[in-house]
């Protein structure tokens, strides 16, 4: 009989699997925080444009093309009109001067070919009738109903000829051009019905909405200030829905009332499957703790959540989610913060998934002095107008953007750079705008 039994034997807890953090991540200040720029340029880096299709030529306008097109064959492919006019046969007008005048009929009921010494009726665009090679305008006709001529017309005069825009083989849209109205008609001319373009990116909003408990209370301190009735609270949403849709890109929103992250996990697999660009908005703010679409992203895919020297929206979040890598950016809570964080680096994203090149900077001279933050970059709501032939933005409202109110009456977003001292009048800011 043994005098000790042996212990038994407690298999160790396995550890837990460390969050895949994403690759290259930008170098942060003496804080721990990334500047708005390099955050910027680093989430960039880790998407992709949309791959391109080819579409119908209606269709594919504000697109950029994704190859060189040539011209199929000589545009115009036939000599026609240039003007509104009379059309006829040049050589009849040779004797013009020599000393008379020439007398040319306008034929109301054209033959074909034209009747040497007769002119006919045409529109701007219109084949050049047979037998003739030049239009003259409408205003030459006299009284008479005829053309009087007293020097002689030389051919081609009001016509375009065929092959003058750009002849067989030519580049008529180089790679990477925006399509246009105007860009479209030509291509249409030339015999093109389809173009190889990027699509516009599919963007997916999952929106967290108050829970039942927040809007009790909401709807508690509502009625004691005399309110009978309150809003969606989803304004997060709303500001964020139509900001991505005033650029023009395939929109869907997913609201959801719960915290539970199963579903959250399930509700962001479900919106991955078939986007470019998924966005996770929220109305619930409740300090110290953290979203449910933060807490469940680093088990979905690569993460990164960072702080960034800005306010509002210092901390942020992004994400590629499996299987697809389809990037997601949790945005800050609040329509302000939320805006700020779209446009400083979900447009940006945005334009690279579209393939298109960074937009522009629009500039502004303060109209006075402006406080900054010592070491954040902050914002301001401002109204933009031409002072002196420049661009002059001046607060609107309080200036606060965090403030919907102020967003309201604001034509753009003024970027403050941190500082010791305020930014003088005069001094030019970048403005993101709003409208």
């Amino acid at each position: 009989m043994a005098l000790f039994h042996r212990k038994k034997q407690i298999d160790a807890p396995e550890p837990e699997e460390e969050p895949l953090r994403l690759p290259g991540a930008p170098e942060t200040d003496m804080s721990g925080r990334r500047s708005i720029g390099d955050h910027r340029d680093y989430l960039c880096s880790l998407v992709q444009a949309v791959s391109p299709v080819a579409m119908e030529l209606p269709r594919a306008v504000g697109l950029a093309v994704c190859e060189d097109i040539h011209a199929p064959h000589d545009v115009p492919v036939v000599t026609t009109a240039a003007i509104d006019g009379y059309a006829l046969d040049s050589a009849s007008t040779k004797l013009a001067g020599r000393p008379g005048a020439v007398e040319i009929q306008v034929d109301r009921r054209p033959p074909t070919p034209v009747t040497p010494g007769t002119a006919v009726r045409v529109m701007a665009g219109s084949l050049l009738p047979e037998g003739t090679d030049c239009v003259l305008p409408l205003d030459l006709l006299d009284v008479d109903g005829e053309i009087v001529l007293f020097s002689p017309v030389k051919r081609w005069v009001g016509a375009r000829l065929a092959g003058s825009d750009y002849g067989a083989g030519e580049v008529l849209v180089r790679n990477g051009t925006i399509l246009h109205p105007g860009i479209i008609s030509m291509l249409a001319l030339a015999g093109i019905d389809e173009v190889f373009v990027r699509p516009r990116p599919k963007v997916v909003i999952v929106a967290l909405r108050a829970d039942e408990s927040q809007r009790e209370e909401v709807e508690k301190r509502a009625r004691a200030n005399g309110a009978q009735e309150v809003g969606s609270l989803g304004a997060t949403a709303a500001a964020i829905e139509s900001a991505t849709r005033a650029l023009d890109v395939d929109v869907t929103v997913i609201s959801t009332t719960t915290s539970n992250e199963a579903e959250v996990t399930r509700l962001l697999s479900n919106a991955g499957r078939g986007a470019d660009l998924v966005l996770a908005t929220s109305d619930r703010m409740v300090a110290g703790q953290q979203d449910a679409v933060s807490s469940v992203l680093p088990h979905m895919g690569g993460s990164d959540f960072a702080r960034v020297a800005m306010e509002p929206g210092a901390n942020q979040g992004f994400a590629l989610l499996d299987p697809s890598l389809v990037p997601l950016v949790v945005l800050p809570a609040g329509p302000g913060p939320a805006l700020i964080s779209f446009m400083a680096f979900v447009q940006p994203l945005l334009r690279k998934l579209s393939g298109l090149p960074p937009t522009d900077e629009l500039k502004a001279e303060t109209d006075r002095p402006i406080a900054r933050h010592p070491d954040s970059t902050t914002f301001v709501p401002v109204r933009l107008a031409r002072v002196g032939g420049r661009p002059v933005l001046s607060r609107a409202g309080m200036g606060d953007v965090t403030h919907a109110v102020d967003l309201s009456m604001a034509d753009a977003i003024a970027v403050i750079g941190a500082g010791d001292e305020p930014v003088p009048t005069g001094m030019p800011l970048v403005c993101w705008r709003l409208r």
